[in-house]
């Protein structure tokens, strides 16, 4: 039987908006230019390190980009997040992965406090596996050790692992570690992006999923 493991930003949740406000709380904190909104679908995707040197003028030094990392993730832990949502049709497809007994599991690059608190507040509901955010002692995606640990503890094959994400990152883990990568299009990023970088199906909605389940049995 197949498992899945999902991203979290831009595959199950749209966070663009609250990250965005806040990294730019920060820019205007520390006497930067802000950014338009649509600006972050670029920047987010491979960590807060990576998303507050992505928003940070060119010429930053380590030093800025440290401070500016800390606020950031001071603002971002205050913030309400009331901006933050499941998308459309990611609830009604939990319910049937979980009525077919599929094992679940989250992979993000989002750092891990921030991971649990939005599955503890939008996925309170539904039971994971395995929850996995961005940690320390952990190399983040596209490296696949934390994948194919996944897989282990799953008790699945590395070919029976669907891997689900909206960014090049994503599809790069699932190839790194052997799975099978399914794009999402009402994530942050590009179909063309997507293809590009191994997708193996792209899926226009949340229901799609299920459907490539169904085929793959």
């Amino acid at each position: 039987m197949k498992s899945l493991i999902f991203d979290l930003d831009g595959t199950l949740i749209n966070s663009l908006l609250d990250i965005a406000l806040s990294m730019n709380k920060v820019l205007e904190k520390h006497g930067y230019a802000s950014h338009e909104i649509d600006k972050y679908n670029h920047f987010v995707g491979d960590g807060a390190l990576v998303l507050v040197k992505n928003a940070m003028p060119k010429d930053a030094t380590e030093n800025e980009i440290k401070v500016a990392l800390k606020s950031f993730i001071e603002i971002y832990e205050q913030n309400t997040h009331n901006n933050t949502f499941a998308y459309e049709g990611i609830y009604e497809m939990l319910e049937k992965l979980e009525r077919l007994k599929i094992k679940k599991a989250i992979l993000s690059n989002k750092p891990h406090k921030f991971t649990l608190k939005y599955m503890e507040n939008l996925f309170n509901n539904f039971h994971f596996q395995e929850i996995h955010g961005q940690k320390v002692d952990v190399p983040k995606k596209p490296d696949p050790t934390m994948a194919i640990e996944i897989a282990t503890k799953l008790n699945t094959k590395i070919e029976d692992m669907i891997f689900v994400g909206d960014t090049a990152t994503d599809m790069k883990t699932a190839k790194n570690a052997g799975m099978i990568a399914v794009g999402v299009e009402w994530g942050f990023r590009t179909v063309e992006e997507l293809l590009e970088n191994g997708a193996d199906f792209i899926v226009k909605t949340p229901q799609d999923i299920i459907e490539i389940l169904n085929k793959l049995k």
